[in-house]
């Protein structure tokens, strides 16, 4: 079985710091869009729909846009989730909320990184790690120094496509419930109207 660090696979840095009270300020005609941390979902699925669009008051660094193949990890909050930036639309940021991670593609791939980001083990390594008492941080290290098991590149990829079966499996399991309820709903009513 083979371990390695996270700080071996991939580049980490911190999302834009951007500065002044107005700095993220809704602009429709902004040239500039940003993820925000709500914007994830628990299973790591980007919610590209309602990005917020503003015009930055300061030159943002071309490193910090983001790239396809990017992860994204809140280094805030309690939440354990994490998702591969995969728009092809530029420029798009994240916020100092966030670790940016740029992986190796010869040693893994960002969605199988993304997947043991989002685990259990991850989310008790993390537990284990976050500071403050207002609103709980994730360091650089605590991020660098969580080990995971590292399989094959064709490995990954199959446990990859499996999780996204089992996402899927989720999502149409939940909309089958929705349908089912609105169903019997439909029918209490009906009866009700008859009688």
């Amino acid at each position: 079985m083979n371990l390695a660090l996270i700080g071996a696979l991939a580049e980490i840095r911190m999302g834009a710091t951007l500065r002044g009270r107005d700095a993220t300020r809704p602009d429709p005609q902004g040239s500039c869009r940003m993820i925000r941390i709500s914007d994830i979902s628990d299973d790591g699925v980007l919610r590209s729909g309602g990005l917020l669009q503003f015009e930055p008051g300061e030159k943002i660094r071309p490193d910090l846009v983001l790239r396809v193949g990017d992860i994204l990890f809140p280094n805030r909050g309690l939440r354990t989730t994490a998702c591969v930036f995969d728009l092809p639309e530029t420029p798009i940021i994240v916020g100092a909320q966030f670790f940016i991670l740029r992986v190796k593609p010869e040693l893994a791939l960002p969605a199988y990184i993304a997947w043991l980001l989002r685990s259990t083990p991850a989310a008790t390594h993390f537990a284990e790690r976050r500071k403050g008492t207002l609103v709980q941080t994730l360091q650089r290290r605590d991020l660098e120094e969580l080990s995971i098991v590292l399989p094959s590149l064709s490995r990954q990829a199959a446990i990859v496509a499996l999780d996204a079966l089992a996402l899927q499996e989720r999502q149409l399991s939940a909309e089958l419930s929705t349908l089912q309820s609105t169903y019997f709903q439909h029918r209490l009513h009906r009866a009700a109207a008859s009688s």
